[in-house]
C-alpha cells in the first residue's frame, strides 16, 4: 500500500507525530500524477462541431455559483466578501452562501443568498477545544462525542448535496408557505430553483467533491490554512519530529499522513453518502485520501503574500489571494459608555477569543484579568461565547465589549489578544496591529507560528499552557517599539492588496470555466448539451427552442462541463483485490445500518405507532392485529435490506476484477516509480467502460513491450551523473522494463472483465435513474401547460411533486433545469417586447450555426 512516508503517534493537544521515512517520500514525490499521458483513441461514433454563434465572445457567462463553508463565523465571513465580489460587475453571478444555521441573519444581512446544511458551529467548537487535533480523545469518545460528531457530519454532507440542488431550505420554505398554499397564485411567486455551475469550498466541507462529480461542475476550494503539500511547512495539525536535515521532508509528508487519517475514520460516512445519495462508486481511503492533489483541484489560499509567501513547489493551479476581509464597520456609531472608556487614556489593547468554548470559562477569565492587571495595560474584552454564561466583576480598566466590527475597534487600540483565527489575525495585521495570539486549536497554532515568525506578534503559548505570568508578559512584548513598528510595515503592504477581487479573478480565470458560455446566449451558462453534437445551449435558450418545435426535448442532455475521476483506483494489485472485499463488506454493514434505521427512525417500531413498538417488545401480549401490522410495517424495509445486500454480493465479481485491473494499471507507478502510466477514462456506460477495456489492451501491450526498451536506455542514460553509473543505472532501467511489462500484461488481463463489467453495472444504474440527464416529453408538455394556465392550482401540485420526488439523484437536477429554462420564458413574457428581441436572437443566432469541416 503506497501511503505517505512514517508513522504516528497521538499527543495530549491533539496533534499527530511524525516521523520521517527519506526512502518513501522519495517515491512518493516521483509519483507525480500533473504529467502524467492519458490514453487517446477515437473510437465510436464521431459528433457534429459547430462554432459558436460569438465565438470571441469575451463577457463572463452568469452561472449560480455555491459556496459551501463549515466552521465558525472567522470563516464564514471571508466567503461573504467574496460572494459580495462574484455577484456584481463584471461576473452578476447568482451567489448562494451554503453554511450552518447559525449564520442566517448574518448572511442575509450582507444581501447575499442562504441556505443550510446544518451541523452546529458552537457545539464544533466546543468539541475542537477538547479535541484539538485530528485524533478525539478517551473522554470525548468515553462520552460519545465521536459519534454525534459524525451524525453531524453526515447531516452536513446530505446538506451540502441540498444546497448545490434545492430551490430554498426548509427553515425559508416553512416561512414562504403561507403565501404558496392559496388557490390563485402566479407561478412566479415558486422560489427560482437552483443548480449549482459551481462550487466553491473550504476543505472541511467534505461533501463538496463528491457533489461536485455527481454534478460534472468546476470545484474551486479556498482556504485560510494550507492544505497542499509543501515543503516549506507543514500541516496545521501535526506536530513534526524532524531534524534540521529533513524538515523539508518532512513537512511535505505530513499533509497525507493527516489526510489518510480523516479518511480512514469517516471512509464509511463519506461511502454512505457517495452510495445512497449521490449513486457513485465507493472510494477506498488508500486512495481516497490524495484527492485534490491528484486531481489538481484548483486552489486559493486566503492569505497575504507580504505575511506568508507561496511555496516554490505549489503549481500553478493553486494562488495566493490576500486576506478576504468584510468591511462591516464603515457605519458603526459606537454606545456612549464605549466612547466614554476610549477618550478616559491611552489606547487599550483588544483581548478576545471569539467563538470559542470552555469547561471552566471562569477560570480562563480570571486568568486574563490578572494578566491586565500584571501588564498595566488598559483593556477591551470582547465578550464572545466565553463570556456569555458568567458573571465576573471587572475592574475600571476593563470594558467589557458586545459585538463590534473589528475594523473599527482595532484602528482604536494598541494590540490585539485573541485565538489566531485566520479573520481576526489579518484585520489585526492589515491595521498594523501587534497581535499576541493564544491557540486552542487547528489553523490557530499555524496563524500563531506564523505571526511570530514575521516578528509581528511574541511567541505564542497554548491556551492550556498559559498562566497570566505568561500572558502578561507577551503583552508587554506585543507593546515595544521594535514589534509595533513591524506590525505597521506589514500593515502598510496588506494595503496594497485586494483579496476578494483577487479571489474571484483566480476562480474565474481557471482553465474549468473556458467555454461554458451557451452557443446562442453567451452570457448565460450552458447547461445543456444537444446529442451527438458540441452545441451548448443555456436553459432559456433550450426552452425556446423546445418551445418552437425546433429540437425535440429527448434531444438534450445534462452537460458535464468538468469530470471529476475522484476513484482512481487501487495503488496494487493486493491493495485491489483486498479492497474488493473489505468494499463489499462496508456496502452490506452500510445496508444493515440503513436497515436499523429505518426501524428506528423512520417510526417502524418507535414514534409513529406506539403500540407497534410495544408488540415488538411484548410479542405474547400484544393484540393479533398489532402483530400484522409490525409484520407489514417491517416487511418493505427487510425487503429493502435484502435486496441491497443482495446486490452487494451479486457486484462482488465486479468491484474485484475492476479493482484488480486498477491495481496492476497503476502499480507500475506506484512500485516502480514509472512516470509513463497513463490514465485511463471514467466508465460511466457500458460504450466508455469497452472503450476503456480495449485501450488497457492496446496501450497496456505498447507501452509493456516499448518499456523494456526505453527504460533501460534512459536509466543509463541517468546513470553517468548518478553514484552507481551507467551500469547500475541500466540494471534499474532493466528491473523496471522487466516488472512494467509483467503488471501492463496483468492489467490487460483483468481489464477484459474488470473495465468490461464495470461499464454494464454503470448502465444498469443509469437505466435504473430512468435515463436520468435525457429531458423527457411528458415533463416539458406539463411545464408547457404550466405556462398556458399559470392560475391554475392542480399543475402547481403537479410540479411540487415532480420538485420533490425525483426517481434519482440527476432525476431531480433534470427536471429543475427544465423549470428553470420555462420560468426564464415566464419572467421575459411579463416583457413583451424584451421576450421578443430575446427569441428573434436565439432563432437567427440558431439557423446561423455554422457547422466545423472534418479535417
Amino acid at each position: 500500500m503506497a501511503t505517505p512516508g512514517g508513522d504516528h503517534g497521538h499527543i495530549e493537544n491533539g496533534g499527530i507525530n511524525i516521523h520521517v521515512d527519506e526512502h518513501r517520500y522519495k517515491a512518493g514525490r516521483a509519483t507525480d500524477h500533473s504529467k502524467r499521458k492519458t490514453s487517446r483513441l477515437t473510437f465510436g461514433h464521431r459528433r457534429e462541431e459547430y462554432e459558436p454563434a460569438l465565438k470571441d465572445f469575451e463577457g463572463i457567462p452568469r452561472m449560480n455559483i455555491a459556496i459551501l463553508i463549515t466552521g465558525s463565523r472567522g470563516d464564514v465571513q471571508p466567503f461573504i466578501a467574496l460572494g459580495n465580489t462574484l455577484q456584481k460587475e463584471p461576473y452578476n453571478h447568482r451567489v448562494r452562501i451554503c453554511t450552518h444555521g447559525n449564520f442566517r441573519d448574518f448572511v442575509k444581512d450582507n444581501d447575499l443568498e442562504f441556505f443550510s446544511i446544518g451541523g452546529d458551529p458552537e457545539q464544533l467548537m466546543d468539541y475542537m477545544v477538547k479535541n484539538p487535533g485530528i485524533m478525539p480523545s478517551f473522554d470525548s469518545m468515553k462520552e460519545g462525542d465521536v459519534g454525534k460528531r459524525k451524525a453531524e457530519l453526515e447531516e452536513m454532507l446530505l446538506g451540502s448535496w441540498h444546497a448545490c440542488t434545492e430551490a430554498i431550505d426548509s427553515y425559508d420554505l416553512s416561512k414562504r408557505k403561507p403565501s404558496l398554499d392559496k388557490q390563485n397564485f402566479d407561478l412566479l411567486d415558486l422560489p427560482p430553483p437552483f443548480v449549482a455551475d459551481a462550487i466553491i469550498a473550504n476543505p472541511p466541507t467534505y461533501g463538496a467533491v463528491h457533489v461536485a462529480e455527481r454534478l460534472s461542475v468546476p470545484l474551486h476550494m479556498m482556504f485560510t490554512m494550507p492544505w497542499t503539500p509543501t515543503e516549506a511547512f507543514p500541516h496545521p495539525m501535526a506536530n513534526m519530529d524532524y531534524s534540521k536535515e529533513d524538515q523539508p521532508i518532512a513537512n511535505f509528508l505530513s499533509y497525507g499522513r493527516m489526510e489518510l487519517l480523516t479518511w480512514t475514520g469517516l471512509a464509511d460516512i463519506f461511502n454512505r453518502f457517495r452510495l445512497r445519495t449521490l449513486l457513485l462508486d465507493a472510494v477506498d481511503p488508500t486512495w481516497g485520501y490524495s484527492i485534490f492533489d491528484r486531481l489538481k483541484v484548483p486552489f486559493t489560499y486566503c492569505w497575504s503574500q507580504a505575511l506568508i509567501p507561496k511555496p516554490e513547489d505549489w503549481g500553478d493551479h493553486i494562488g495566493i489571494s490576500g486576506f478576504m476581509m468584510l468591511s462591516l464597520g464603515s457605519d458603526y456609531t459606537p454606545e456612549d459608555e464605549l466612547q466614554k472608556f476610549l477618550d478616559a487614556g491611552d489606547k487599550p489593547i483588544y483581548i478576545g477569543f471569539g467563538s470559542i468554548t470552555l469547561d471552566e470559562p471562569e477560570k480562563f477569565a480570571k486568568t486574563i484579568l490578572e494578566a491586565v492587571e500584571k501588564a498595566g495595560v488598559r483593556a477591551l474584552i470582547s465578550k464572545g461565547w466565553l463570556w456569555e454564561n458568567i458573571d465576573i466583576e471587572v475592574p475600571d480598566n476593563v470594558h467589557l465589549l458586545g459585538n463590534i466590527p473589528h475594523d473599527w475597534l482595532f484602528k482604536r487600540v494598541s494590540a490585539v489578544v485573541h485565538h489566531g483565527g485566520a479573520g481576526t489575525t489579518a484585520t489585526g495585521i492589515a491595521l498594523g496591529k501587534p497581535t499576541v495570539i493564544v491557540p486552542f486549536f487547528g489553523d490557530q497554532f499555524f496563524w500563531a507560528g506564523m505571526v511570530s515568525r514575521a516578528g509581528a506578534g511574541p511567541q505564542a503559548v497554548p491556551a492550556k499552557e498559559m498562566t497570566s505570568d505568561q500572558l502578561a508578559e507577551n503583552i508587554k512584548k506585543a507593546l515595544e517599539p521594535e514589534m509595533a513598528e513591524k506590525a505597521q510595515e506589514l500593515g502598510g503592504k496588506m494595503k496594497e492588496e485586494t483579496g476578494p477581487k483577487t479571489a474571484a479573478e483566480q476562480f474565474q480565470s481557471t482553465d474549468q470555466l473556458k467555454s461554458v458560455g451557451c452557443f446562442l446566449l453567451p452570457d448565460r451558462i450552458a447547461v445543456w448539451r444537444i446529442r451527438n453534437t458540441n452545441v451548448q445551449l443555456s436553459t432559456l435558450a433550450a426552452a425556446i427552442l423546445v418551445s418552437k418545435s425546433e429540437i425535440k426535448p429527448d434531444a438534450l442532455k445534462l452537460i458535464r462541463h468538468k469530470r471529476w475521476l475522484v476513484s482512481e483506483g487501487a495503488k496494487t494489485p493486493i491493495v485491489g483485490m483486498l479492497s474488493a472485499i473489505t468494499e463489499t463488506m462496508g456496502a452490506v454493514a452500510i445496508d444493515s445500518v440503513d436497515f436499523k434505521r429505518r426501524l428506528q427512525g423512520k417510526g417502524y417500531a418507535a414514534n409513529q405507532d406506539k403500540a407497534i413498538a410495544d408488540g415488538f417488545s411484548k410479542e405474547d401480549d400484544a393484540d393479533p392485529r398489532q402483530i400484522k401490522m409490525m409484520q407489514e410495517r417491517l416487511l418493505l424495509p427487510s425487503g429493502k435490506v435484502a435486496g441491497h445486500i443482495g446486490l452487494d454480493i451479486i457486484t462482488f465479481p465486479v468491484t474485484f476484477f475492476y479493482n484488480a485491473a486498477n491495481g496492476f494499471h497503476n502499480a507500475p507507478l506506484t512500485l516502480l516509480n514509472d512516470p509513463t502510466v497513463r490514465m485511463h477514462d471514467e466508465i460511466y456506460n457500458l460504450r466508455t467502460g469497452l472503450m476503456v477495456s480495449g485501450k488497457e489492451i492496446l496501450f497496456g501491450v505498447y507501452d509493456g513491450f516499448t518499456g523494456l526498451v526505453t527504460h533501460p536506455y534512459k536509466a543509463a542514460k541517468d546513470g553517468r551523473n548518478r553514484k552507481g553509473g551507467v551500469a547500475v543505472g541500466a540494471a534499474k532501467g532493466v528491473a523496471r522494463g522487466l516488472g512494467g511489462f509483467v503488471f501492463r500484461i496483468g492489467a490487460a488481463a483483468f481489464g477484459i472483465p474488470g473495465y468490461c463489467f464495470k461499464g454494464c453495472e454503470q448502465q444498469a444504474y443509469r437505466w435504473a435513474e430512468i435515463n436520468d440527464d435525457l429531458v423527457k416529453e411528458e415533463d416539458v408538455e406539463s411545464f408547457k401547460r404550466d405556462i398556458q394556465n399559470s392560475k391554475d392550482a392542480t399543475p402547481f401540485k403537479q410540479l411540487l411533486r415532480q420538485h420533490a420526488y425525483g426517481t434519482g439523484a440527476m432525476k431531480k437536477v433534470m427536471e429543475r433545469r427544465v423549470w428553470q429554462g420555462f420560468r426564464d420564458i415566464i419572467e421575459l413574457q411579463k416583457k413583451p417586447a424584451e421576450y421578443q428581441d430575446v427569441e428573434k436572437m436565439v432563432m437567427q443566432r440558431w439557423k446561423g450555426l455554422k457547422r466545423v469541416p472534418r479535417s
